[in-house]
């Protein structure tokens, strides 16, 4: 069934751009601090705070685009070429940046005009939405020689 294939695709799809947007909405929330409310904790430091954040966005950002890439191209090198750069991201850029970051500035919301391109780059998902439109334009060039 042609279309009840199409409807799923555009199902998926609605739902990852619906998850990045909410992602965005609530980008201020501080998981780690109602974590440790609902616990009966006390608050936590707000470098606790700022890494457990930041780190939280990127995966979530991550596995929606890996959702978008496996879904919108349904192909197994670009979907696995995601998944690398998902790992890349996160367990090389996101360190570097956290430690940069903090020992230059330590956990504010507002970053500096020097970091706010690493910060755009790294937690929000630009690099991958920039591998998103090297996909298609990979695709393209493969159907057009």
């Amino acid at each position: 069934m042609p279309t009840d294939t199409f409807t799923r695709r555009h199902a998926v799809i609605a739902a990852a751009l619906i998850g990045l947007f909410l992602v965005y909405m609530f980008q201020r929330v501080d998981i780690l601090g109602i974590l440790a409310s609902w616990m009966g904790q006390s608050p936590p430091s707000a470098t606790a705070s700022f890494i457990v954040n930041r780190a939280s966005r990127l995966i979530i950002n991550d596995l929606l685009c890996l959702m978008l890439v496996s879904t919108i191209f349904n192909d197994k090198r670009f979907t696995r070429l995601a998944l690398w750069v998902f790992l890349g991201e996160l367990f090389l850029l996101l360190p570097i940046y956290l430690v940069v970051k903090l020992s230059a500035e330590g956990p504010t919301e507002i970053s500096s005009p020097v970091f706010q391109p690493l910060h755009r780059m790294i937690v929000n998902p630009l690099l991958m939405i920039i591998l998103i439109a090297g996909m298609y334009y990979q695709r393209r060039r493969e159907s057009n020689p």
